[in-house]
């Protein structure tokens, strides 16, 4: 039987790229012609693939069983995850890859099931299996049959895309079918809120239930009553499209539930904006949204508190004057170069894993409003950003934690936050406290760089896009 092609990767799906150092208008002009040029990396320090991204989106899902099916290192991902899921590796060896692993897929799946009685079952290939063309299709369809839950095949091989979030597209392919086929009478006042993260779920969540609606989370945490509900909802809306669009648009192509494309709710204004779109799709009242200067747009009973806190407006210039180096996954940088402006800041460089057509529009948006600023496309790669931030004249750096380590380190004042942590006025003030207690700091920060360096000074005194050429066919 001949193998299912498993899901298409970024860089053929969205024109991904992984490998940019340039003024961000020259990759906008090329997504609007249609056709980016892949560029590729002489030396690659580390970069997550499609594995780990599955791994971690399955393994947010509670009371579901995952197989691993390869070598006992390819579940290495998910030891230190603390995942909701059980989880179970085949621990293929050197004979089972050369001579075949029948029946190992099946005796892995049937001991997880009668430990932990999961209600559904992911099994998971890798690039082992990708290698040796094993084939599990067979027998995950008779599993399905025989334990009666759902039992789901997903293919990630590792060498097809450079864009690990090309996991997350084929875990999405495989939430879809844990979603009853026959759907009950749609419920006007519920919304699914589409996350992996279950913190920028709840921040979200919060947000709704100003509006007075009623919010099913998924897939982060959610559970088998939660994948029931989700074809009642009224619509769908995306906090990290970037992981889980395509299951949302997979339920509206399946199910009918529309989905809201209304950006992520970071910074005041894109948070009001955010509020508008949702109150409107789902015919609900504005909720009292106003609009005024940066960091007192957002009227909501939280924004009140906020604000009454901070009667010297002390929030509003947390970042005057501050150049800034953001560093997110692209779904959320370029709201936050907005939130950082509305702070009066100034954004110096922007840091993604991978950008593509998806991003477009938010990108030529950005390259309007912030001509000139560096786009560093790179997912594990810290000896660029540390090469790359020790060539800018920088007073902040703001990212996730592991990359604000990296810049602590490199003696930059950092902040350390995901994107859920932005969400949402809650989010605009804490950047605010966060950037203040920084910058009043230095001297932590140049205590930090002291320590040696990991990194050669001949590394450093390269450019920081040394390694990134342009693809050859």
């Amino acid at each position: 039987m001949a193998r299912r092609p498993g899901a298409v990767t970024r860089e053929r799906r969205l024109q991904a790229v992984s490998a940019w150092l340039d003024k961000p208008d020259a990759l906008a002009a090329e997504f609007a012609a249609g056709e980016t040029t892949q560029r590729i990396r002489t030396f690659s320090q580390a970069a997550p693939d499609d594995l780990v991204a599955a791994l971690d989106l399955l393994g947010r899902l509670k009371g579901v069983g995952i197989v691993v099916h390869g070598p006992r290192g390819c579940a290495a991902a998910l030891v230190g995850a603390a995942p909701l899921a059980h989880w179970a590796v085949t621990g293929l060896d050197q004979r089972d890859t050369i001579m075949g692993s029948e029946g190992v897929v099946e005796r892995a799946v049937l001991a997880l099931v009668r430990r932990h009685e999961p209600w559904a079952v992911f099994v998971v290939t890798t690039p082992v299996v990708a290698i040796n063309a094993d084939d599990a299709r067979d027998t995950v369809l008779s599993l399905t049959d025989e334990l009666g839950i759902p039992v789901q095949l997903v293919r990630t091989d590792g060498f097809k895309s450079r864009v690990a979030a090309t996991g997350f597209d084929a875990a999405c392919q495989a939430l879809l079918n844990l979603v009853p086929a026959v759907a009950e009478a749609r419920q006007d006042d519920l919304v699914n809120v589409v996350a992996r993260d279950a913190a920028a779920a709840r921040a979200s969540a919060a947000l709704l239930e100003e509006l007075g609606l009623k919010v099913n989370v998924l897939p982060a945490g959610a559970d088998a009553e939660g994948f029931a509900r989700a074809a009642r909802a009224r619509l769908s809306i995306c906090v990290d499209p970037d992981a889980t669009m395509v299951f949302a648009a997979a339920l509206e192509a399946a199910h009918g539930v529309p989905v809201l494309r209304a950006g992520v709710p970071i910074g005041l204004a894109a948070t009001r904006r955010w509020l508008d779109a949702v109150a409107a799709a789902a015919g609900q009242a504005s909720a009292g949204i106003l609009v005024a200067p940066p960091y007192q747009p957002a009227m909501t009973r939280g924004w009140k508190r906020a604000a009454a806190s901070d009667k010297d407006g002390a929030a509003e210039r947390a970042l005057h004057g501050v150049r800034v180096h953001l560093a997110l996954p692209a779904d959320a940088v370029f709201a936050a170069a907005e939130l950082v402006t509305e702070l009066g800041g100034v954004v110096a460089g922007v840091t993604v894993g991978h950008i593509d057509s998806s991003h477009a529009e938010a990108l030529d948006a950005f390259t309007r409003t912030h001509p000139g600023v560096t786009l560093h496309v790179a997912a594990g790669q810290p000896f660029e950003l540390v090469n790359l931030l020790a060539k800018q004249c920088l007073d902040l750096f703001m990212g996730t934690p592991e990359l604000a380590a990296l810049a602590a380190a490199a003696g930059v004042p950092a902040v350390g936050l995901t994107p859920a942590a932005l969400i949402g006025w809650r989010g605009a003030a804490r950047l605010a406290e966060r950037a203040r207690a920084a910058l009043t700091n230095p001297a932590f920060f140049r205590r930090l760089s002291a320590a040696p360096s990991p990194y050669a000074a001949g590394w450093l005194r390269r450019s920081a896009d040394w390694h990134v050429k342009q693809e050859v066919r």
